[in-house]
């Protein structure tokens, strides 16, 4: 087969059967000159909070009495701050104005509140917890799990149970069923992904909703179901928790974890959350999973933030947004990630989650910053995401691994794969340099209007396995040895700057893109500039968008300064002071006119 030849299954098999179901057609597809995915590759994607985030009034700020917080950097204003979050009433923020709160134990949110700061450069969070998270809006999973009888089938927003006596309205309910072998696979090159779902990993594909009407055991679901699921394979329904938080949110603000050899814990972790947002927040310095965590929610939205640096880079640390266990319906969108191990991870999670229009760069891997080796800015991992949809982005690759197993029926649309990953010291990497890396069981993806490569990029437009892992090209299927990648993949209206051409699927006679699979209009975070950024109809082919426009911003020697800071911490942490006190040392000296140079001069002094 040419190498430019689009491969696309329409054989549909007892994959699609388990898939089977019309969608209603979009608007925009009404056009039948407007391309427009199969229906057992897409869904009616609609991420966040509907109708968007509220905005809250405030109810009392950390500073005033009886709450007394100092935000001098030196007081503990841990109590203060949890005081007020306690006290105050649901639909209410707590206001933290401008200042340096310090903090020795994680900051809880159990109900539909918001806490605010007066903007990232001004309020400032600074942990000196060495476990748990920053802000945790988390309730612990409990379980009540039924025997679905009926209803289990792609469309469907009502469902019969066994026995619904302990479900009631508005509890958070997870729909699975035991894995299935034509497409789920928990057993990765990294061993076997035993969080992929409940039973070890046993259930890896589920769907989270919310029960919005109960009569006997009869279910109405808010969210038709996204897939089939099969008799054979038992389908269950599970209410994860006796606590659902819904509409709490973390706004304006910046967190930091400031100690050295910390244990566990991300910025911030939602967990058993619906409609909960994390929104125009800096987090610097993260650690465990994610800066913001998400684990069995619904609807929740990560957006117009900035997330950078971690203190370790290796497995399991050091991302910038990580969705897992069976989150559904999550919107992470206009974000920028920087120095980070990964951007935005998805693993493990349910349909219908959105990566949107979010700028990443500088991603390294365990080996920071003595790395060579590419990583994605946005990666699959775990099994076993499926039907979520990445739109927009601009990064230098994705990649849909197998390290923790399988996904399917994902979309990768209108996104620009630079193939630009840099080292810590500004050249580019060499090894693994891939704009696209879709790897064993990852099955039904579709890559549609995307612009991959640079002008004068050297390698070849796809590999396919056994070709050797590592090699850089364009494309890269199929590792370790799955043929069926390539065969089951929908590409169509990429551009490529190695073959310097559009490559449009035979099959596919629409070549007319929409504007988006999941926005209506062009979205207000966009302002004046062009919408969409990226596509072979437009020109540039590659244009920018509001998160690079904000990154590009902050200047020159802050990112120079904080870049040595972080590393001298983070040589601290592995041992290598002798490493470490040239970087610091170079913060003080060069750069002693900006914020980092305090903070390198007590770090020598630890160290000394």
């Amino acid at each position: 087969m040419p190498i430019f030849e689009v491969r696309t299954t329409r054989l549909l098999g007892a994959l699609c059967l388990a898939m089977a179901g019309v969608l209603a057609a979009p608007a925009w597809a009404q056009d039948k000159d407007t391309f427009m995915l199969p229906d057992d590759r897409r869904m009616d994607w609609k991420p966040g909070i509907p109708g968007g985030i509220p905005s809250y009034p405030v109810f009392a700020s950390v500073k005033d009495a009886p709450y007394n917080a100092k935000g001098d950097g030196v007081a503990d204003d841990t109590a203060a701050i949890q005081k007020a979050l306690d006290d105050c009433p649901e639909g209410k923020a707590v206001h933290l104005p401008a200042g340096r709160y310090k903090l020795t134990a994680q900051l809880s949110i159990t109900k539909g509140i918001v806490i605010r700061g007066d903007g990232p450069e001004k309020t400032r969070l600074l942990s000196e917890a060495l476990e748990n998270h920053i802000i945790g809006i988390c309730n612990w999973d409990n379980y009540v799990t039924t025997k679905i009888l009926k209803g289990y089938t792609k469309g469907s927003t009502s469902i019969t149970v066994e026995d619904a006596a302990r479900l009631k309205q508005g509890d958070l309910l997870l729909v699975d069923q035991l894995n299935d072998p034509d497409f789920v696979d928990i057993q990765g090159e990294g061993g076997t992904c035993k969080w992929a779902g409940r039973n070890d990993g046993k259930r890896g594909m589920g769907q989270l909703m919310l029960i919005a009407a109960k009569d006997g055991n009869t279910l109405t679901l808010n969210r038709p179901l996204a897939f089939t699921f099969k008799e054979a394979l038992a389908p269950e329904a599970t209410r994860t928790t006796d606590k659902v938080i819904s509409r709490a949110g973390v706004e304006d603000l910046y967190t930091e974890m400031t100690a050295l050899g910390r244990k566990s814990g991300s910025s911030v972790k939602l967990w058993n959350a619906t409609y909960c947002w994390v929104k125009n927040v800096e987090c610097c310095m993260g650690f465990e999973f994610a800066h913001v965590t998400l684990q069995h929610t619904l609807g929740c939205e990560i957006r117009d933030s900035y997330f950078h640096h971690a203190h370790a880079y290796g497995s399991g640390h050091g991302y910038g947004v990580l969705v897992f266990g069976q989150c559904t319906d999550s919107l992470v969108e206009n974000n920028a990630f920087y120095s980070l191990n990964v951007g935005v991870a998805i693993g493990a999670c349910g349909p219908g989650n959105v990566v949107g229009y979010n700028f990443s760069t500088r991603i390294f891997g365990r080996d920071y910053p003595k790395t060579n080796w590419a990583h994605a800015d946005i990666v699959h991992h775990a099994a076993h995401p499926y039907l979520n949809l990445f739109e927009g982005n601009l990064v230098s690759a994705i990649f849909f691994d197998f390290y923790w197993g399988s996904s399917s029926h994902n979309t990768v649309f209108r996104n620009a794969a630079d193939m630009r990953s840099s080292r810590a010291d500004g050249e580019f990497m060499t090894q693994n340099v891939v704009a696209l890396r879709i790897d064993k069981n990852s099955r039904y993806t579709s890559v549609i209007g995307n612009v991959l490569g640079y002008e004068g990029v050297q390698a070849p437009v796809e590999l396919a396995s056994p070709a050797g892992f590592g090699k850089s090209a364009v494309y890269y299927f199929g590792h370790p040895g799955d043929p069926k990648v390539a065969e089951t993949l929908l590409r169509h209206g990429n551009f490529d700057y190695v073959s310097k051409q559009t490559q449009w699927d035979p099959n596919t006679a629409a070549h007319k893109l929409p504007n988006s699979l999941y926005l209506t209009d062009k979205p207000a975070f966009f302002g004046n500039l062009p919408w969409p950024s990226v596509g072979p109809d437009l020109k540039p082919m590659a244009g920018t968008i509001p998160a690079k426009e904000r990154f590009l911003k902050i200047p020159k020697r802050e990112h120079e300064a904080q870049d040595l800071l972080c590393l001298g911490e983070y040589y601290l942490e592995t041992g290598k002071k002798d490493e470490a006190l040239p970087s610091l040392q170079q913060v003080v000296d060069k750069y002693a006119d900006t914020a980092f140079a305090a903070d390198a001069r007590k770090r020598i002094e630890q160290a000394k």
